[in-house]
């Protein structure tokens, strides 16, 4: 199917009193190497620092249990993110997420061309799958909660993920630090580089569960089951912007 951020009490410039902010830090349950790079900002002199996707490390999966195998597992290889009202600090006001439903692939390869059907996704009248992280709720030192929306088909649901996240310089290990839940604190992301060669790196892993019937995807239940467990993954380069 085609994501980051810490509460600030200030709000986000321009906000309402009270809007949170949140907190960048990116959403695959593998590498994905097909997706397609996120829309920059304003390049202004004053905008907001630009991200861009790193599509080897973000991706966007599906699982879900079912009766002859131990789970049915989809993966989504094309996704766009954006990041907005990023400013150097690595806050965010928004964070976007849209699915290729096309690119959907699967673990038991005959079942993908059945997801991809009018009984299921129906990709050709709903082409893409979209997530919109509206507030985030900081939990610990590298971990929180995303609330925002989940689109499928026509479909609209609120849902939350647990999302953890780390900062650091392209090379780093930032990726694997929120693999291993070893990402940095907060408080280590004060240094500022300048220059794309040393941009620093946003990423996140956020996961979650939703019931499919919910989105009007209830064909072949009760042999595969109704919960699926999703799970986001992205990193994100700063660049730098053009004089």
């Amino acid at each position: 199917m085609s994501v980051a951020p810490v509460p600030d009490a200030r709000g986000a410039p321009g906000a309402p009193p009270g809007t949170p902010r949140l907190f960048v830090a990116a959403a695959s349950a593998e590498v994905v190497r097909d997706a397609e790079p996120a829309g920059t900002l304003d390049a202004s002199p004053h905008a907001a620092p630009r991200y861009r996707l790193d599509p080897r490390h973000s991706g966007v999966t599906f699982r879900v249990d079912n009766f002859w195998h131990a789970h049915l597992t989809m993966r989504f290889t094309r996704m766009r993110a954006e990041l907005a009202g990023i400013d150097d600090d690595g806050l965010a006001s928004r964070v976007d997420v849209t699915v290729d439903a096309a690119s959907l692939g699967a673990n038991v390869p005959f079942v993908a061309a059945l997801l991809k059907g009018s009984a299921m996704l129906d990709v050709a009248r709903y082409p893409e799958i979209r997530f919109v992280g509206t507030r985030f709720e900081r939990t610990g030192a590298t971990e929180g909660r995303l609330t925002g929306d989940l689109t499928i088909r026509s479909t609209t649901r609120p849902i939350t993920l647990a999302v953890r996240f780390a900062a650091g310089q392209p090379g780093t290990g930032a990726r694997e630090g929120v693999e291993r839940g070893a990402a940095r604190p907060r408080a280590e992301w004060g240094q500022r580089e300048s220059g794309s060669r040393d941009a620093r790196t946003l990423a996140f892993v956020a996961d979650g569960h939703f019931s499919r019937a919910a989105f009007g995807l209830s064909r072949w239940l009760p042999a595969v089951g109704d919960d699926v467990r999703m799970r986001i993954r992205a990193e994100f380069v700063r660049e730098r912007a053009e004089p």
